[in-house]
């Protein structure tokens, strides 16, 4: 008995540092939001301000262009998730329908650009994209950050599709249907746990994706939230206030947008645990 409830309390220990270690940052971030610059200042940290003032996003929306950034954000991710989506299942099918050489060495490929760092793929894109003229684009800042996606989203589907039967497929073809149909009208809605996983995954990593941003959006009209508080923040003095509001603002769509697809990022993450 004994044991046992030193392995419950031991649980509970690790669940509450985790907790703290995850959601504390954020909590004291939104309080913080809260309180006035003079406060902010103060050599004496408070958990909660000493004075509740909402001023922070008052003179956010009144003097910052966060509008603009959220709009760019919002553009921006859904056109990642819709790139990664669409890109990542067509990948992931192949990849257990067909069995042609080399496709196994390129998704492998795939994984190790995956594993590479922002600046140095945010480099190439850049010489690329500015001899090109397509710098200040949001179809091209879509295109470069989905480079992180997509691989994990074809790993992910991956997962998913080996699990669904082949006799799906030729029971489709048989009545007509071709490729495209069967992948999209019958393999795609039974992997939807897994394409939710990979919607959530693409939209909160472009939402705060910074290098491609501030290196791609250089035009102030198409700079996203990420690249906005960065400038907030700058050596020769920075508006904390106005940043923290601006982040307490900028998790607003992104936890919207996780909550409703909670369930099914739950049950993709989990997706090949029962099969191999």
């Amino acid at each position: 008995m004994r044991p046992r409830l030193l392995g419950y309390s031991l649980l509970i220990a690790l669940l509450m540092a985790a907790f703290l270690f995850t959601v504390g940052p954020v909590c004291y971030m939104v309080l913080s939001s809260l309180k006035t610059e003079m406060e902010l200042l103060n050599l004496s940290p408070t958990l909660l301000p000493r004075s509740w003032s909402f001023n922070n996003y008052w003179q956010l929306f009144k003097i910052t262009p966060i509008l603009v950034g959220l709009k760019n954000s919002v553009i921006t991710a859904v056109l990642v998730t819709v790139i990664t989506l669409v890109c990542s299942s067509y990948t992931a099918y192949l990849l257990t329908r067909l069995k042609l050489r080399g496709l196994e060495f390129i998704s492998k490929l795939l994984l190790f650009c995956y594993a590479l760092p922002d600046v140095i793929l945010g480099i190439g894109f850049y010489l690329a994209f500015s001899k090109a003229g397509l710098l200040n684009n949001y179809l091209t800042l879509a295109l470069a950050q989905s480079t992180i996606t997509i691989p994990f989203g074809i790993w992910m589907l991956w997962a998913y599709f080996r699990q669904i039967p082949v006799e799906l497929d030729e029971a489709a073809a048989i009545d007509g249907a071709d490729r495209c149909q069967i992948l999209w009208q019958v393999i795609f809605p039974l992997a939807m746990p897994g394409v939710g996983a990979v919607a959530v995954f693409s939209f909160v990593v472009s939402w705060n994706e910074y290098t491609f941003a501030n290196m791609l959006s250089t035009a102030d009209a198409l700079k996203t939230l990420p690249v906005m508080m960065a400038q907030l923040v700058k050596a020769e003095g920075a508006f904390w206030g106005l940043s923290l509001a601006m982040a307490g603002v900028s998790l607003i769509p992104a936890a919207t947008f996780v909550f409703f697809l909670l369930q099914p990022l739950m049950a993709g993450l989990t997706a090949g645990a029962l099969k191999g």
